[in-house]
This record gives structure tokens, sequence and C-alpha cells, in this order.
């Protein structure tokens, strides 16, 4: 599926929805050329001298230079409709700031969303760092890291396996907690079970702090902690990191569940009244791991295989007896 260049344009004159946002983030990572393109933009959209250049000829010139950069007939021709906008769009920030305030590329973020029922998203930073963000999250990385901090901002549920560079710390930034990391693999939630925060620590060692950087916790591997804002409290286990993080594989990892707890996920997966004919038979407990990828029917097999059970499927109603 061929790029839309319009959206670049669009992201020039600050008219990017989310889900364009997300395309040209994918469509950035897919070639050097394309990140040192979108790097460019970003420069020329947000720093002090680029928008001294006020004017359209200025601006079309500046243009000119990075559309020598890809192939002639690329953007260029879809770039030339809004340059108008796009000056009026400096000229604007030019007599907003009065010239007092500076940007740098690494303040500009673009939000990556994977909306409910949408699949697993896994994100190379540019670092080399890998993200894996699950259904419902939203993840804000800026278009450049800092050369003296790696910084992105997560509103639900990511695994992060992060590259080490020695002097340049890297951090996570939730509503309620930070997570300062020294190279390392972890799970983060910020929308847990009643609001809470959870962090899980595979590899490596994680700090969390506060929103004034003050460290709060240090984490050894397998650990989980679990905060409640509305408490204030912060609580410490030791966890099965491989069940914990399963979703980033595509898995569902169920440790010790009922059998309601079970149906109860695959009634969303699936998309089906799933109904247990006895109270017993719902409280019977499971340990087994089931991919997203297999079928209701392959699902129900195993679980019959575990367990005396046998079940019924009548149109978009599932039965589970003995």
């Amino acid at each position: 599926m061929e790029f839309d260049y319009k959206i670049l344009a669009k992201y020039i004159i600050g008219e990017i929805t989310f889900e364009e946002q997300t395309s040209l983030v994918e469509w950035s990572q897919m070639s050097e050329e394309n990140n040192l393109l979108l790097k460019k933009i970003v420069e020329a959209r947000i720093l002090k001298k680029f928008v001294l250049n006020n004017s359209k000829e200025k601006t079309e010139q500046a243009l000119l230079t990075l559309h020598n950069k890809i192939e002639r007939k690329s953007i260029w021709s879809i770039l030339r409709p809004y340059l108008g906008y796009v000056a009026l769009f400096f000229l604007l920030i030019f007599s907003s700031v009065l010239g007092s305030i500076y940007y740098s590329a690494s303040h500009e973020y673009i939000s990556i969303v994977v909306k409910p029922g949408e699949k697993i998203k896994k994100i190379v930073l540019e670092d080399s760092s890998v993200v894996w963000l699950n259904s419902e999250s939203v993840l804000r990385i800026p278009t450049s890291f800092s050369p003296k901090k790696r910084v992105v901002k997560l509103e639900g549920e990511a695994f992060f396996d992060i590259t080490k560079q020695k002097g340049i710390p890297f951090r996570v930034e939730t509503e309620h907690v930070d997570v300062k990391v020294l190279g390392t693999s972890f799970n983060l939630n910020t929308e847990a079970a009643d609001n809470a925060f959870e962090a899980v620590l595979v590899s490596g060692k994680i700090v969390l702090q506060d929103k004034h950087e003050k460290d709060i916790l240090r984490m050894s591997p397998s650990e989980k902690v679990i905060y409640s804002p509305s408490k204030n409290e912060y609580s410490i286990e030791t966890v099965d990191t491989n069940v914990s993080t399963a979703w980033h594989l595509n898995q569902m990892t169920f440790e010790n569940s009922t059998l309601r707890e079970i149906v109860n996920k695959l009634s969303m997966l699936y998309d089906v009244n799933i109904n247990i004919e006895s109270k017993e038979l719902a409280d019977r407990r499971y340990r087994c791991v089931i991919n997203r990828d297999e079928t209701l029917i392959e699902v129900l097999d195993i679980l019959k295989y575990l367990a005396p059970i046998t079940y019924r499927i009548e149109g978009n109603e599932v039965f589970i007896s003995k």
C-alpha cells in the first residue's frame, strides 16, 4: 500500500489526525531516507530559524531543498498547494512567540493509537528499542530523541525491550508514576484493575519515580509492583513473567484461573456469549496458554482436553457443561 504524501503537508500545517500520525510513523520507519525526511520536516516546522522564514517564497525554497532529497514526483506536486498555508503557519507562530520561545525537535511528539479490537502493534524506536502496544493504548513518541535523554509517554499497556545507551537514559512517563530505564525489558499497564498502575520487570533494572523524578522503588527481575493512585499505596509480589507478559506474543496465559474468568475473556475475543451450566464448573481452575490466532473451536477443544467438559455452539451462543 502506497503512502499518501498529503499526510506530510497536513502535518506541516497542523491538520493531521491520530490515524494519519500512526501512518506517518510507520512510513518513517520503512527506510532511512523516509526517517531523515521526516526529521527535516519537523525541524522546518518548529525551529526558530525556520519560523523567521515566514514568506511564501522562503518557505517554498526551504521545501525545495527537502524535495531534492527524494524522488522528483513523490510529494512536490502535492505540497505546492499548501505552501501558502505553511507560510501562514510559520508567520502565526512567529507572531505568538515574539521570538522569546525556542523549540527543538525532541519536543514534538506523535501519538500511536491501538483502538479496541485492533491487533497489537510492534514499534521500533529510533534507538532500536522495541515496544509492543496493546489494544486500547496510546504511545506518544518524539520524532527524534534528545541527545541527552529518551522520553516516551504511555496510556494503557505496553511491553518494552529497551536498548541500553550509555549516558542517554530512557524514561517512560505515565499519569501517576514514571519509569527510569537502565537497559531492560519490562511491562507497564497504566489502566489495570481499579485504575491501578502495574509494572512487571523481566530483565535488567528499572526505577519507579514520582512526577518530580524522585526515586520511589528500584525493581528486581520477576517483581510486579502495583500502585493504587486513589489509596496512594504500593504492593510488590513475585510473578512468572512469561505469564504476565504473554500478551505481547499474541498469547493469553491463564495461571490458576477459573473457567468463568477464562470464558469472560474468550467472549470478548470471539464476540460470543459463553454460558457455563453449573457453578461448580465455573469455579474450576485452569493453567493454560491460548494463542489469539486459534479459532474458538480450537480453544474449546483445548479446554475439553484439560478437563472433562463438553460444549455445543448454537449461533452466537456457546454452552459448556460437564
